[in-house]
């Protein structure tokens, strides 16, 4: 009989023991879910440094990606001159953990890229283009779309990365990095197709246009019209409507 007992007791301790396992198990879904709302929301509502803060906290590819996501954003949109720099490390390195997480997150590829571009931002071109910048970011973009061929931003980086590399080595462009204003209005035109309502897409093909050629003002001006009139639903829409409001009011004052 004490024998049977013991046996039954030990199935009953081994019974709950695996129930408390899988209620923690769902505990800390449940907890990490709550936390990347936070994260979403806190986002939605321009807190991003406290986003990117959370974000940590929850860690995995999703938090790691949040984080660089908002500190990029902090970094270019809100930080002073003289805390970019450090900050735009920091979201390459959370990029990368990312990446390193789950090598087939797209959006993770594409913050590495984000990250590296505004970073590049910040030193003179020649170290950006001798630091192989241009390259790394251009990588981190297309291994995006192999990724996810509907990721529209990565297209929008695409378009924007071919601008910035023909305006700032003109004719040399193609030749050292085969960036052509071609490419470039192509891969916009994807970003459009993929996501034609997007106040940021039509703002950043705007501003393309207005690098590549002084012929495309007007086509310009009425992307960034179209950024204006779509309606606002976060705080970096927020800023990307004001940021157009601006870029319209030069134009139109040239």
């Amino acid at each position: 009989m004490l024998k049977v007992t013991r046996i039954k007791t030990n199935r009953f301790y081994g019974y709950w023991s695996a129930m408390v396992f899988c209620l923690l198990l769902t505990m800390g879904t449940v907890a990490r879910g709550n936390d990347i709302e936070m994260v979403v929301e806190l986002m939605t509502n321009g807190n991003f440094y406290e986003a990117a803060e959370v974000a940590i906290t929850v860690g995995g590819t999703e938090g790691f990606t949040l984080a660089a996501r908002a500190l990029a954003i902090h970094g270019y949109e809100i930080a002073p001159e003289s805390d970019k720099q450090e900050l735009f490390l920091r979201a390459i390195n959370y990029a990368e953990k990312a990446v390193e997480l789950d090598p087939s997150s797209s959006a993770a590829s594409l913050e590495i890229s984000h990250a590296m571009g505004r970073y590049a931002q910040t030193i003179s071109v020649a170290k950006a283009f001798s630091g192989g910048f241009a390259e790394k970011t251009k990588a981190a973009m297309d291994k995006a779309i192999q990724l996810d061929p509907t990721n529209f931003s990565a297209y929008l980086s695409v378009g924007s990365w071919h601008a910035e590399i023909v305006a700032a080595a003109g004719f040399m462009a193609k030749l050292l990095y085969g960036a052509t204003e071609e490419r470039s209005l192509s891969a916009y035109q994807r970003a459009r197709e993929l996501n034609p309502n997007s106040s940021l897409v039509h703002f950043e093909y705007a501003v393309g246009l207005m690098r590549l050629d002084s012929e495309n003002l007007d086509l310009a001006t009425e992307h960034l019209e179209k950024a204006i009139g779509l309606p606002i639903t976060d705080a970096y829409g927020k800023i990307i409507q004001e940021k157009a409001r601006k870029k319209l009011a030069q134009l139109l004052e040239e």
